[in-house]
């Protein structure tokens, strides 16, 4: 894939986040992942919306593993 089409694929998975429900959230979280460390391989610099993205997508998986703990 090219820059653009890695961007494009990005800002899609996006979109399809944002408008998601908790579930399918997680679901999209491993290939939002993916395209973003290529993006970063490839030498390009990730825009700071999808740097936020990723960022509630992580505090979100974090938070899900804390949930089923006994207290």
């Amino acid at each position: 894939m090219t820059m653009d089409q890695l961007m494009e694929r990005a800002c899609l998975l996006e979109e399809q986040i944002r408008s998601a429900v908790d579930a399918d959230r997680m679901a999209l979280q491993p290939e939002f992942h993916r395209i973003l460390n290529r993006i970063k391989d490839a030498g390009g610099a990730i825009p700071g919306h999808l740097r936020r993205t990723e960022q509630v997508l992580l505090d979100e998986l974090v938070e899900t593993q804390f949930d089923n703990m006994p207290v």
